[in-house]
């Protein structure tokens, strides 16, 4: 979400358009049982380049749970992930994001403006863009990272590379009719998912009415109005609320106005409805997160995973993936149980270079202690009578509390040959055996 911006009208909206839902809509909420959520802030915008494959990647790996994200509609009717609504900011581009294309957006480099600690900013010496270049390829990407990773992803490559990590989705747009045809394509396109771990927010109570209204059984959050009617005026939540989505404090006219209490958490907490909080850079530190962590809140929206998630561990704090102390040991709600064993699968495969081939895998299930997987990646040739090529095989490590990890793979003598005598890129069947064995087809460039 956009920190500290349009909370003027969170505190002092009317109630007047909330709609009717009350605490049966909010019965059955999944969201109840997930905390403590590390909920990456486009990625953890200040730790990587904001809204990329490679920023979401890179907060999982540092212990995130869950991913958070904006996403606007191209010119073309494509939904792609990025927080402001032109590219100005973050890309070597500049535009509005409804007036390009899905083709134009993918040739800009979303990582042009990143510097580490600070988000996006422009005007540094080339030296402070450690990304800079990578989209466009004057720059070798990370080990186990592509250029794609570095580019403005759709929601489906998002989806797709992160088939089982809960995800927040804010639908964006300058203007309510932008933001209306943000709904309706978002909608359609979570329909056809069949995805259960996602809860959609906007700003903009109107958005959300329209978005639910289309797809009702997904979740979501309420806009501004809906949250300041049902904490300030004593109306109910809108209609399929299931998690209230705010921000610790907001100055006005020079007075800070509290807007987490400990008596708003325990009323959503009993009306059936989480709290997920997104803080500004000034209260990214152990004093805020111990506070929102007495509170009981069940999730905080950060910009640094890697610090969030240091003092969720050293506070032993139970988690959904169940690491950190017995369920309840907090007196806050207990995380959902979740099924023993390591549950893996390969979410991507990176071009091969030096011989080898980069597989990214995710975790999901139980995240106590390092979980150990074995992954074979298969393929055939062109043609009717192509046999099957092993590409590759090998082992790789999910440390404890992580959900995604990268492996090199060495490939086969066959496997390289195949791959050399490839110019459109193979598809790749993904053997990942653990505690449970998943197989899935990815595609693999291999120009």
């Amino acid at each position: 979400m956009t920190r500290g911006r349009h909370v003027l009208a969170l505190l002092t909206a009317a109630a007047a358009c909330a709609l009717p839902a009350g605490t049966a809509a909010a019965a059955d909420n999944q969201w109840l049982g997930m905390r403590v959520l590390n909920q990456i802030h486009q990625g953890g915008e200040d730790e990587s380049p904001s809204n990329t494959l490679f920023s979401y990647a890179d907060g999982l790996s540092k212990g995130g749970d869950m991913i958070e994200l904006d996403v606007h509609a191209t010119k073309d009717g494509q939904i792609v992930a990025i927080h402001d609504d032109t590219v100005d900011r973050t890309t070597n581009g500049r535009g509005r994001v409804n007036a390009l294309t899905l083709a134009q957006l993918r040739k800009l480099d979303a990582a042009y403006n990143f510097v580490p600690g600070e988000n996006a900013v422009s005007g540094r010496p080339a030296s402070a863009y450690p990304y800079r270049g990578v989209r466009t390829g004057k720059k070798r990407p990370p080990a186990g990272f592509d250029a794609d990773d570095f580019r403005i992803p759709t929601l489906a490559e998002v989806f797709s590379a992160f088939p089982d990590v809960p995800t927040n989705i804010e639908i964006k747009g300058k203007t309510l009719d932008e933001k209306l045809r943000v709904a309706g394509l978002l909608a359609t396109f979570l329909k056809k998912s069949g995805r259960t771990d996602v809860i959609v927010a906007s700003f903009d109570q109107a958005a959300i009415d329209r978005f639910h209204q289309l797809a009702p059984k997904v979740d979501v959050s309420p806009g501004v109005d809906g949250i300041s009617g049902y904490l300030l005026a004593g109306a109910p939540a809108p209609a399929g609320t299931k998690a209230l989505q705010i921000p610790i404090t907001y100055t006005l006219g020079g007075v800070k106005l509290q807007v987490v209490t400990r008596e708003r958490i325990e009323k959503a907490h009993r009306d059936g409805f989480a709290i997920h909080v997104w803080l500004d850079k000034s209260e990214e530190n152990d004093e805020t997160y111990g506070m929102l962590a007495d509170m009981c809140v069940d999730g905080v929206m950060t910009a640094e995973p890697t610090k969030y998630e240091a003092f969720l561990e050293r506070r032993n704090l139970p988690r959904l993936g169940g690491q950190g102390g017995a369920p309840g040991s907090d007196g806050c709600a207990k995380p959902t149980p979740q099924p023993k064993g390591c549950r893996v699968r390969a979410s991507k495969l990176v071009t091969p270079r030096g011989g080898k081939v980069a597989v990214r895998v995710q975790r999901f299930g139980d995240l106590r202690g390092a979980c150990t997987a074995t992954v074979s990646l298969t393929a055939r040739g062109a043609g009717k009578r192509a046999k099957a090529v092993t590409l590759g095989s090998g082992k790789v490590q999910v440390p404890a509390g992580r959900i995604a990890a990268i492996a090199e793979l060495k490939l086969t003598k066959p496997g390289a040959r195949l791959v050399r005598a490839s110019r459109r890129g193979l598809s790749v069947k993904t053997t990942v055996k653990a505690s449970v064995t998943t197989t899935r087809s990815l595609p693999l460039a291999t120009r």
